[in-house]
Formats: structure tokens, C-alpha cells, sequence
């Protein structure tokens, strides 16, 4: 069982491997960050996962479907996101926050008490960076009929006992691109969960769907089929919907101005360019970054 969550946790791309000291550039964040905050750990990962570092604080949530970060995520900072709480750290203290594929599994309300949040933590000429699938991507496989963009990163999961365990009812190279596309960002209202919405989105009603209302309504309506209390008990689902604009957005309505969109790797501060602890699952992400 636990080689089949590693090879499930490094098809979802996810930091398992516990690196050494001498793979860190920690020369970098002493040419560029003040040792008070080196020795504070005042760099915030948010779902944090299996990442560690010796000058990053750990916020993340424990959660029986990622029981194999529950030792770092107690050595961290513990936080629901959707508690809609303050994160327990002072203001105006954070170097850094960084969140990789985290605010997909959070509805609007909950990013948006993040994004706040992240504002008031980070000090004058801060930075925050967010990676999150990029969902114009995703449709452009949609109508490209492109499905190996859906499950090529991630793996199909071939077996019964691989798409079990991800609450799936059948490997993914057997499924729709309809209900790829909808699993991808809408996970609990596609026919392919074992337990998801009451209700599920056929194909032919998807494709209906953005015939007929906006893009980002019918972003939206897939979304609002995913009840809360299951993605609370999945919680590796995805319920929400990201691009550019949306991101920017409500970055904006927490204050940031200085926005703007990054790529893999490119990041404006030296120390999140390492791509070995950074950025992953780049084929289908969007990066942006903001400045307090």
C-alpha cells in the first residue's frame, strides 16, 4: 500500500523525496534575506505537502488522504483553509509565501481569506507566488480534443486498486474528455467519482453548458455542484477553477498591485527559481507572483 500512494503522490507530481542538506542553495537566501528571517523561518509554504526546507515554515492541513505529510505538517504550522480564520503568524513578518496546487482544492471564499491573509503576512516588498492549473489550458484540450492532456502528467491509473484510491471508477484512458475535463476542476460533479455529487454533469450537458452561458458561468456552475462536504472528505478533489484574470483579480481585492503573470522556474526572487523545490507540474500550471 504505501508504494502505491508514492507512485500515486509522484504522478500528481508532489515533493515525496526528503532532500539533503547539501541539495539546498541556502548561500542564496543569506545574499538576499536577513538572518533574522533565516533563522525565524519567516518563508511560508502554504499546502505545504511533503516539501521541507530548513528555512521555510510548513502551513498545511492534516488530512487522512495525505497521512504521509502529517510528520511535517505538525513540525509546521497546522491551518485549514477553510476555516476562513487569520493564519497564526504575525503581520508584516513574511520574506516569501509560496502555495503549488493548493487553492484548486478551496472554494472562492476560502482563496480569497488567503489571498487577505497573505497581504497582511508578508512585509513591505514581499512576494507571493501561486501555482495552480491553469483552466484555459485545459479547455483548449476540451475542444481540442486533446485527452492525453488530462492524464499524461498524472498517470491513467491503469489498475482497479490505482483509480480506487483516487476515488475513481475507471483509469482515466478509458474515460470521456468531458468527464476528464470536468474531474480535472470540478472533480465531485463528473460521473467518474465513486462518491461525489448527487447530481453529475453528463457530456452531452457539458457541452450544452458552454454553448450556451459564459465561460466562466459555466466554469462556475460545475463548481457549484461540488458540495463542500465532499471535497472536505476527498480532500486531493478539485473544486475550483483558476486562470490569469481570476487570479489577478481577487489578488487585487487583497490589495496586491504589482502583479504579474510569471513561468516555470522564472520566479522574480532568486530562491523560488529552484526547480527542485519548485514549480511543479509546469505542462499544465499557471504561475503568478505579486509584490506588497
Amino acid at each position: 500500500m504505501k508504494e502505491l500512494v508514492k507512485k500515486i503522490l509522484q504522478n500528481f507530481g508532489l515533493q515525496i523525496r526528503r532532500l539533503e542538506k547539501n541539495d539546498f542553495d541556502n548561500e542564496c537566501y543569506k545574499v538576499f534575506y536577513p538572518e533574522e528571517s533565516i533563522i525565524s523561518k519567516n518563508f511560508y509554504n502554504v499546502g505545504a505537502g511533503g516539501f521541507s526546507h530548513p528555512y521555510w515554515t510548513n502551513i498545511d492541513y492534516f488530512s487522512d488522504w495525505y497521512e504521509g505529510n502529517s510528520e511535517l505538517t505538525e513540525k509546521g504550522i497546522p491551518f485549514d483553509l477553510y476555516s476562513m480564520e487569520p493564519i497564526p503568524v504575525p503581520d508584516g513578518v513574511a520574506e516569501l509565501i509560496y502555495s503549488s496546487h493548493t487553492i484548486e482544492h478551496i472554494k472562492d471564499q476560502h482563496a480569497q481569506n488567503f489571498f487577505n491573509e497573505s497581504w497582511r503576512l508578508l512585509k513591505k516588498d514581499g512576494l507571493i507566488r501561486i501555482v495552480c492549473p491553469d483552466i484555459d489550458l485545459h479547455y483548449a484540450a476540451l475542444k481540442n480534443n486533446d485527452p492525453s492532456f488530462f492524464y499524461s502528467w498524472r498517470g491513467a491509473y491503469p489498475t482497479e486498486a490505482e483509480y480506487k484510491k483516487v476515488m475513481l471508477n475507471k483509469p482515466l484512458n478509458e474515460a470521456s474528455i468531458e468527464q476528464l475535463f470536468l474531474e480535472s476542476f470540478a472533480s465531485a460533479s463528473s460521473t467518474l467519482h465513486l462518491d461525489g455529487a448527487q447530481q453529475r454533469i453528463s457530456d452531452e450537458e457539458l457541452r450544452n453548458l458552454f454553448k450556451e452561458i459564459p465561460y466562466e458561468e459555466a466554469l462556475d456552475f460545475c463548481c457549484n455542484k461540488c458540495p463542500i462536504e465532499i471535497q472536505r472528505k476527498y480532500p486531493g478533489n478539485h473544486t475550483n477553477w483558476w486562470n490569469r484574470e481570476k487570479v489577478t483579480e481577487m489578488m487585487k481585492s487583497a490589495g496586491f498591485n504589482n502583479i504579474y503573470i510569471s513561468g516555470y522556474g522564472q520566479s522574480r526572487s532568486p530562491v523560488l527559481r529552484d526547480t527542485k523545490l519548485f514549480d511543479t507540474l509546469p505542462e499544465i500550471s499557471l504561475f503568478v507572483e505579486a509584490r506588497k
